[in-house]
C-alpha cells in the first residue's frame, strides 16, 4: 500500500477509533443532531438523499463525512461552516458545480466527486486549487471528454483518480502536478495512452499507475519515458504482448497483466525477463 493512502487510512482510522470511544461516530442524522457537538465522523452513504442535508453544517467538528452513492446535485453556498472538515466523499452522486465558499475548507485533504455533468469544470479546479492541504482527489464525470488547463493549479496533489470519464488527451498543464505520484485513468476507453507519454513523462513524482478497463490492444514503446513508475496496473486490456522496451523502466517493481490476451508461452517470458526484480501479476 502506498504512502499516501496508508497515512490518510491511518489517520482516518485514528479519528474513527477516537470516535467510537467517546461517541463521535455516527451514522444517523437524527442521533447525531441530538449531540452536535460530539459529532466528529458522519457516514450518510446510500440514504437515497436527494439534496444535502442542511442539517450537517450544524456540526462545526465535522472531520469525516461521507455522502457517497446518493444523487445530491449541489452543496450549500455557507458549506464553509464545515471548518474542520478534513475527508468528504461525494462519490456516486450528480454534482453540478462546488459553491465559490468551498475554497475556505483549508483543511480538506481527501476529496471525492462525482459529477453528473459539470457547469464549468475550469471554475471548480480553480477552487480546489485554493485549499492547501488538498492531497487526494478522485473526480468522476461521464460526460468530460477533456480537463481544462487549470488541472495544473492543483500542485499539492500526490494522488489523483480520473477513472469513469472519457478523457483522450492531458492538458500540457498536466506536467505541473511535480507532486503527483499517483494517477488512475481506469474504464477510460478514449485515453490515448501514446499521444499523453510526454505529458506523464514530466511528472518528476509519478510512481505509480493505473490503466486498468481502458482496452487498449497495444502499449507504446514511449512507456519507457517513464522512469520514475514503480508499479503499473494494465488489468482487463486487450494487450497481446509487451514491449522490449519495458525492460527500461529501472524502478519497475510490480505489473499486473492480468485478464488480458496474452498466450501463456509470453507470461512465461515476462516472468523469466522481469524477475526478480519486478513481481508480475498475471491472474
Amino acid at each position: 500500500m502506498t504512502n499516501i493512502l496508508l497515512s490518510a487510512l491511518l489517520l482516518i482510522a485514528s479519528v474513527g477509533a477516537s470516535a467510537q470511544n467517546t461517541s463521535k461516530n455516527f451514522k444517523d442524522l437524527e442521533e447525531a443532531l441530538k449531540s452536535p457537538d460530539k459529532v466528529e465522523t458522519l457516514t450518510l452513504s446510500d440514504q437515497n438523499l436527494t439534496s444535502f442535508p442542511v442539517e450537517i453544517l450544524r456540526f462545526k467538528n465535522l472531520k469525516y463525512l461521507d455522502l457517497s452513492n446518493n444523487s445530491i446535485a449541489s452543496l450549500p453556498d455557507n458549506v464553509a461552516l464545515l471548518s474542520n472538515l478534513f475527508y468528504l466523499d461525494l462519490s456516486g452522486n450528480k454534482l453540478i458545480s462546488l459553491p465559490p465558499d468551498f475554497t475556505k475548507l483549508k483543511f480538506l485533504h481527501n476529496l471525492y466527486i462525482s459529477y453528473q455533468a459539470p457547469i464549468n469544470l475550469d471554475d471548480d479546479l480553480r477552487i480546489l486549487s485554493a485549499l492547501p492541504l488538498l492531497k487526494v482527489l478522485e473526480i468522476k464525470s461521464p460526460t468530460t471528454d477533456q480537463l481544462p488547463p487549470s488541472i495544473g493549479l492543483l500542485k499539492n496533489l500526490q494522488y489523483l483518480e480520473l477513472s469513469n470519464n472519457q478523457i483522450e488527451l492531458l492538458p500540457k498543464e498536466f506536467a505541473s502536478l511535480s507532486n503527483l505520484q499517483i494517477l488512475y485513468i481506469n474504464n477510460d476507453q478514449k485515453f490515448d495512452l501514446k499521444r499523453n507519454i510526454e505529458v506523464l513523462s514530466q511528472l518528476p513524482k509519478l510512481s505509480e499507475l493505473h490503466l486498468e478497463g481502458d482496452h487498449f490492444s497495444q502499449l507504446p514503446a514511449e512507456i519507457k519515458k517513464l522512469q520514475s513508475l514503480e508499479y503499473l496496473y494494465l488489468k482487463d486490456n486487450n494487450l497481446e504482448e509487451l514491449p522490449a522496451e519495458i525492460t527500461q523502466l529501472k524502478e519497475l517493481k510490480y505489473i499486473d497483466i492480468s485478464n488480458n490476451r496474452m498466450p501463456h508461452i509470453m507470461l512465461d517470458h515476462y516472468r523469466e525477463t522481469l524477475a526478480p526484480t519486478v513481481k508480475v501479476m498475471f491472474h
